[in-house]
């Protein structure tokens, strides 16, 4: 068996070979391999030859398909060939061949197209273990005068970027993935920023460049393969390229820059992507069947995770992202967020579904439409699945001794093993085929169906039940392990509860504004005869008492105090954990910096009596306050009590509100007299 994986890795080496000869120029290091690869039947349904004829869009796309596509054959053919399956290692060199043939002939017909258009490509080299372009350095100076040529020759048309991000060999294959998928990331929010008037869109290539990086050679040689390369066109057959639906596995069409267009009027043609006026991004997602639920052969799924045929008729637009906090400010002009420190690109959480209804019936109200709404349960498994079968969209649940850690989402989401107890900026981790971010962690999306269970048979466009007791959410949360971020998975939840790790996301029906309402017409009226003025009636003045004392606030009411950190701790425990002792040596920064008293609450969950849980809550207090003085903390300035279940922050109806509410809140007073 050794010799045959030998055999076959030789001969994928060969058929790489020939790739990378006819794809690099003589001076330019070649596509490197994408990450997040895959398992399934991979043998089948290939895509078609790229034609000189189709579009631009649709070349990019089946380049970045098939490449991907290619990776991910290559990956499952090391696990047939372990297991001495031979007819799929067969099955999966012809499609790893097949793919690997087209991408070559997508990729030399886009190099023809950027010479005759004279756009070219730039490549951008980073320092070791590096993802970011610094400002005003030499490399993002170069970036900038190339895409200040994009704009100047543009004359309205549409750019189609085709962005290979690649590493070196030095680093372990994980690191290199995750290194040059955010190198590719890193070019494109500086091409969203600078090309904001202009229409474009991306076709992503995560490399690993390690496959051709001489692993053994110096350092002047490696670098050269520590980069990321950016290829432009010009799309002159957009509108062509736009009208047709994307096929189920290509990458989404041309976006609509932020403010360069309103929303369509009904009987025009539906743009593959939109960005509406606060700047949130909508994709297209096309009509389509696809199979809901889990196969019994997943690992850890749940019964009511009945596999079934579902048919959406009609196309929509779901939001690549979460929506963030910056936009629910902006549409609300509220922070309801728990993690309000995450930062204004982390998602709005702690939002009940009423609350969502109201975000959205201000936006639609703010952008003129009525077609802005919340997914239903199909719409969104539909979209995170994007046409693949498997737990996560880009490989299965895994079994070991550990059901905490996935390899595969480690890439994609963020969860209870790498999210570090709180959620993260959105889209920080790799899309979807469908460009769709987060669909796997941060935080749980509120869906539009009442709870009820699947049916045995095939539906079309099902909207769950009538009224039931609970809403559906979807795609599991930070806080969550990684069965509970499955496709798959249901879960629901009050609608009227609300929870720091559940928020949602916004689809829309189709694009239509509402017309405007002509304004009506002002109509001069004769004013009516004033009546002749009665004489004002002679009142004596009052006699004027004197004020009334304003009373002064005490010393209690004018000592100002902030929350500096809440530490939880485990069910039933008095003890801190690790993971808390991070977070408790920034909060000793602080209180050593300024030298106000300290006031140490402790809080339980309801699980306990009352009694013990007082009791417990004091454990706890003074856990926290040993440790304060164990780093240095002055005990005189420490002060405990404890409040029990009495003052819980967040609901005990849920499991991660209790775990929430068993904490320790650190008070630091008299901040506001240090800083005047």
């Amino acid at each position: 068996m050794r010799i045959k994986f030998v055999l076959l890795s030789i001969l994928l080496a060969y058929i790489t070979t020939a790739f990378i000869t006819g794809c690099a120029t003589s001076n330019q290091a070649p596509p490197a391999q994408p990450v997040n690869p895959s398992y399934g039947n991979t043998a089948q349904n290939y895509p078609a030859p790229p034609s000189r004829q189709g579009s631009i869009n649709q070349t990019a796309s089946r380049f970045a398909t098939s490449y991907n596509q290619a990776v991910m054959d290559k990956q499952a053919l090391g696990q047939a060939a372990m297991s001495n399956d031979h007819q799929r290692s067969q099955d999966l060199i012809r499609s790893y061949s097949r793919n690997l043939e087209i991408s070559k002939e997508s990729y030399q017909t886009l190099r023809e197209i950027a010479e005759n258009q004279g756009t070219g490509d730039i490549t951008i080299f980073f320092p070791h273990n590096s993802a970011q372009i610094v400002e005003n350095s030499l490399q993002h100076q170069r970036l900038i005068r190339y895409l200040d040529s994009l704009e100047r020759n543009n004359r309205e048309r549409q750019l189609e970027f085709v962005i290979t991000g690649s590493a070196s060999a030095v680093g372990e294959d994980n690191h290199n993935q995750v290194l040059s998928k955010k190198r590719a990331n890193a070019a494109v929010s500086i091409i969203d920023q600078y090309l904001i008037n202009v229409p474009h869109t991306f076709h992503k290539v995560y490399g690993t460049g390690e496959a051709n990086s001489p692993k053994k050679e110096t350092e002047d040689i490696n670098k050269r393969y520590r980069f990321v390369r950016i290829m432009a066109l010009y799309n002159d057959s957009q509108t062509s390229a736009m009208s047709a639906a994307p096929a189920p596995l290509m990458p989404p069409g041309p976006p609509m820059a932020m403010n360069s267009r309103p929303m369509q009027n009904a009987g025009t043609r539906q743009l593959s992507e939109y960005i509406n006026s606060i700047g949130m991004k909508f994709i297209r997602v096309p009509a389509g069947t696809f199979l809901m639920g889990s196969p019994e052969t997943e690992i850890q799924r749940d019964a009511n995770e009945i596999l079934h045929e579902v048919t959406i008729t009609q196309p929509y637009y779901l939001q690549a992202t979460e929506v963030t906090q910056q936009q629910w400010l902006d549409v609300m002009g509220t922070q309801p967020s728990h993690f309000k420190n995450c930062g204004m690109d982390c998602p709005v959480e702690n939002v009940r579904y009423s609350d969502a209804m109201e975000f959205i019936k201000r936006l639609n109200k703010l952008e003129r439409t009525i077609h802005y709404r919340l997914p239903t349960e199909a719409e969104w498994e539909y979209a995170c699945r994007a046409g693949t079968h498997s737990a996560f969209f880009n490989g299965p649940m895994v079994t070991g001794e550990d059901f905490n850690h996935n390899p595969y989402l480690d890439s994609v989401g963020w969860y209870y093993h790498n999210a570090r107890h709180a959620p993260h900026r959105v889209a920080q981790k790799a899309p979807n085929a469908w460009g769709f971010y987060d669909m796997h962690g941060n935080v749980w999306e509120w869906c539009n169906d009442w709870q009820s269970p699947y049916p045995f048979h095939a539906e079309i466009d099902p909207k769950g039940a009538d009224f039931a007791k609970a809403k559906i959410r979807r795609g599991g949360s930070w806080a969550h392990y990684p069965s509970y971020n499955r496709s798959a998975y249901r879960s629901w939840y009050d609608p009227e509860d609300n929870s720091p790790d559940l928020g949602f996301r916004v689809a829309i029906t189709k694009l239509e504004q509402l017309p405007q309402s002509p304004k009506p017409k002002f109509v001069m009226e004769k004013p009516a005869p004033r009546p002749s003025p009665k004489p004002k009636p002679i009142i004596k003045p009052k006699p004027k008492l004197p004020p009334e004392p304003v009373p002064m606030p005490g010393p209690a009411e004018i000592n100002q105090c902030i929350l500096i950190r809440d530490i939880t701790f485990d069910l039933d425990s008095a003890r801190i954990n690790t993971r808390m002792a991070p977070l408790l040596d920034r909060a000793v920064e602080l209180l050593k910096k300024y030298k106000g008293k300290i006031e140490l609450n402790g809080h339980t969950c309801s699980l306990g009596s009352k009694p013990y849980n007082m009791g417990l809550g004091q454990r706890r207090a003074d856990a926290v306050k040993n440790h304060l003085i164990s780093r240095g903390i002055n005990a005189d300035r420490i002060s405990t009590r404890s409040f029990g279940e009495e003052a819980p922050k967040f609901t005990n109806m849920t499991g991660v509100g209790r775990s929430l509410n068993r904490r320790v809140e650190i008070l630091l007073y008299g901040l506001a007299d240090e800083l005047q």
